[in-house]
């Protein structure tokens, strides 16, 4: 084996290590199902608290809505089991 064979045998080998360590990378992004809800619940908190500081009303407005909802929902589900109970 020839010291030019031998070199490009070696940068083979290191862009091959390169490319494979591109790949553990990215397949770690993409599996990383713990990171990636809580990457997005750090966002989801971010706009949260950009659109409460930007538009208050707006934010109380939404709030209220969501807590009307859940307490709708949760009367409702209340409403059907005690309904079957009888």
């Amino acid at each position: 084996m020839s010291a030019e064979e031998r070199r490009q045998g070696v940068a083979a080998a290191a862009s091959a290590r390169a490319e494979l360590y591109d790949t553990l990378g990215q397949l770690k992004d993409r599996l990383n199902y713990a990171q990636r809800v809580d990457d997005a619940l750090a966002e989801a908190r971010l706009r949260i608290a950009e659109e409460k500081r930007r538009n208050p009303l707006a934010f109380a407005a939404g709030v209220t809505g969501v807590a009307a909802a859940a307490g709708l929902a949760v009367w409702g589900v209340a409403s059907l089991i005690a309904r079957r109970l009888r």
